[in-house]
């Protein structure tokens, strides 16, 4: 349960995707617990915002040290969100995701992580939370040493907040885009529009490279499309029936390609979307 963004409109069945809510930005969230644990400290809270962390995830059972964890989260720019307890994130629920998803650190490699996120911020969620499993504190640590698993999370928690503007204003299009030769838990194509541009996030969840063909929508450009994560170019094949794409994606890889409508001569703003799933996958 999430206890601070607000709830946006319900959806008929969990097979639909969610509309994400305007003006609220995705961010990368740390489950804290305190030290001891039901006590936020000081300290650690430094620790996760110098970190490049914007939000902490917070027991709702603890309340005794709520009040304390709001003044002290205020005081390093911390957002707070209060939970029960973390919800695993899977390649599948990744695309019918809630407001807040939870990547326990102990199932998910570290080189997953920009995958798992940026599928489930493209279909809605808004609080992604890393959750290294400790009953204290926030887990960045084992035996003094850092684990692998904080540099990976923060590096996606550093790309969400450079894409915070198109973040917030991202709906899912009304039109379906369709794949051959990839499994439906492996890769997925998500379509996303604004009044600015339109979004195509590909992520691959699996460890292993995927090769697919992609047919998007007729009335999409088949211009060069901007990898906003690397800068890399995309040129998409036009065809009568919408552009197509012959891809290879590595595992673990999210690409984020960007197109921008006022440049394109010829194609307008598409109609207000309706929520349905972004992906077909043809085997």
């Amino acid at each position: 349960m999430l206890a601070v963004a607000p709830a946006w409109g319900q959806t008929a069945t969990r097979m639909l995707v969610q509309l994400p809510p305007t003006n609220v930005p995705a961010v990368v969230s740390v489950w804290y617990r305190g030290t001891p644990a039901g006590t936020p400290r000081d300290q650690d809270l430094a620790d996760i915002r110098a970190r490049g962390f914007e939000c902490v995830t917070w027991p709702s059972r603890e309340t005794a040290g709520a009040d304390a964890l709001y003044r002290l989260a205020a005081a390093h720019n911390l957002r707070v969100t209060l939970r029960i307890a973390p919800m695993a994130l899977t390649p599948a629920s990744a695309r019918t995701p809630e407001e807040a998803v939870d990547i326990k650190v102990a199932s998910i490699k570290p080189e997953l992580y920009s995958a798992f996120v940026w599928r489930a911020v493209a279909h809605g969620a808004r609080v992604v939370s890393f959750d290294a499993g400790d009953a204290t504190g926030s887990g960045f640590e084992s035996n003094g040493n850092p684990r692998p698993w904080v540099a990976a999370a923060a590096n996606v928690a550093g790309q969400l907040a450079a894409q915070a503007r198109l973040l917030e204003e991202w709906r899912p299009m009304d039109r379906l885009a369709t794949v051959d030769g990839a499994s439906a838990d492996d890769l997925d194509l998500a379509l996303l529009n604004d009044n600015r541009s339109w979004t195509l996030v590909v992520t691959n969840t699996s460890a292993s490279r995927v090769r697919a063909v992609a047919h998007l929508p007729a009335g999409l450009p088949s211009a060069l499309w901007v990898n906003l994560l690397d800068g890399s170019l995309l040129s998409i094949i036009n065809e009568p029936a919408g552009p197509r794409w012959s891809l290879e994606l590595d595992g673990g890889t999210a690409r984020v390609y960007v197109v921008n409508k006022t440049r394109i001569a010829g194609f307008g703003i598409p109609n207000p979307p309706i929520p349905q799933s972004p992906i077909q996958v043809v085997h």
